[in-house]
C-alpha cells in the first residue's frame, strides 16, 4: 500500500511543484482536465464496466451512496445552523461537505488500497451515485444560497456528460464479444486518468485563503471525511454486511475529501469562493492520512 500511496503522492506533488516553478500554470491544467474528461474517462470506465461482476448487491452499495449524501447533507445544514453561518456560508458548506472527490482523488486511492477490482466498482458508483446526486442536488442546494425561487436542473448537461455516455454504452455492449487489443488499448488510455487527474488537482492547489476560514474548513472536514465515514462503518458493522470489494470500495469513496466540481459549481454560483477552494485544497492533503485509517479500521471491525 506504501508504495501505491508513494505514486499518488508523487503524481499530485508534481502538479503543485510545476505551478510554483511556473513549469505549468491553470491554463495547462485546463488542458489535462479536457482530454481526461472527454477521452481517457469514457476510455477508463468502459474498460472497467466490461469486466465488472455486477452482483445484486451492488445495486445496495449505489443506493447506499445516495443515502450517505442525503445523510450528510442533513448534518452539514443542522452543524452550519448551530455554527450560525450566513444564508450564502451555509450552502457553500453543505456542498463542501457533502459531496466527495470520487474520481479524480478516488480512483487513485482506489488502486492504491483494492487495486484494479475496487477500481472497476468505483467507476460505476462515481457516476451513479456521486455525479448523478450532484447534478441533480446540487441547484436546490445552490439556489437556497443565492436566495432565490428560480431552482433549474440541466438534464442535457447530464446526459450529454462524456462518462456518464460511456457508462450507458459500456452496460449495453457488455455482452458483446470485443477484442482484446481494443479493450487493452482502452485501458492503456484509461490508466493515463489517474496521473493526469493528481497532477492537475495539484496545479490547482492553492492555500493562500486557508488561514482566514480555519474553524469552517475543520468543521467542513470534520464532517465530510470523517463523522460520515465512521458512522457508515458502524451502521455496516452493526447490519453485519460482509466486507468483500464492492463495499470496501464504496468506503473509500465516501471517505474522499470535498468534491472539485462542488466548489466550481459554488464559486460559479457567485457563494463562498474561500471556502469552497480552501476546503478542497486541505481536504486533499488530509486524505492521505484519514483514506487509509478509515480503510483499515473498516477491514478491522467488519
Amino acid at each position: 500500500m506504501l508504495e501505491n500511496l508513494f505514486s499518488v503522492l508523487l503524481f499530485f506533488i508534481s502538479g503543485y511543484l510545476s505551478r510554483k516553478l511556473r513549469i505549468f500554470d491553470e491554463r495547462s491544467a485546463d488542458t489535462l482536465i479536457k482530454f481526461i474528461i472527454y477521452i481517457a474517462f469514457p476510455a477508463l470506465v468502459i474498460y472497467n464496466v466490461y469486466y465488472l461482476d455486477i452482483k445484486r448487491s451492488f445495486i445496495l452499495v449505489i443506493l447506499g451512496g445516495w443515502l450517505v449524501i442525503i445523510f450528510s447533507i442533513a448534518v452539514s445544514y443542522i452543524a452550519g445552523k448551530l455554527m450560525r453561518l450566513n444564508r450564502v456560508t451555509l450552502a457553500s458548506f453543505v456542498m463542501m461537505a457533502s459531496f466527495g472527490n470520487t474520481s479524480f482523488l478516488g480512483f487513485p486511492f482506489q488502486i492504491a488500497l483494492l487495486r484494479e477490482e475496487g477500481l472497476r466498482y468505483a467507476v460505476v458508483f462515481d457516476q451513479l451515485a456521486s455525479f448523478l446526486p450532484v447534478s441533480l442536488i446540487s441547484p436546490f442546494i445552490l439556489s437556497f444560497g443565492q436566495s432565490s425561487e428560480k431552482i433549474g436542473i440541466d438534464i442535457k448537461k447530464v446526459l450529454t456528460f462524456p462518462p456518464f455516455i460511456a457508462l450507458l454504452g459500456a452496460f449495453l455492449i457488455k455482452n458483446i464479444y470485443i477484442p482484446e487489443f481494443v479493450l487493452g488499448s482502452l485501458k492503456m488510455l484509461g490508466m493515463t486518468v489517474i496521473p493526469l487527474a493528481l497532477f492537475s488537482v495539484g496545479i490547482n492547489l492553492r492555500f493562500s485563503k486557508v488561514r482566514g476560514r480555519l474553524k469552517d474548513i475543520i468543521a467542513v472536514i470534520s464532517i465530510k471525511m470523517l463523522m460520515i465515514p465512521v458512522l457508515t462503518v458502524l451502521v455496516l458493522y452493526i447490519l453485519s454486511v460482509n466486507p468483500d470489494t464492492e463495499w470496501l470500495s464504496f468506503i473509500i469513496e465516501i471517505s474522499m475529501p470535498p468534491m472539485v466540481l462542488a466548489s466550481i459549481l459554488v464559486i460559479g454560483a457567485g457563494l463562498d469562493r474561500d471556502l469552497a477552494v480552501s476546503s478542497v485544497g486541505i481536504g486533499i492533503i488530509i486524505s492521505f492520512i484519514t483514506v487509509p485509517l478509515i480503510f483499515y479500521i473498516t477491514k478491522a471491525f467488519l
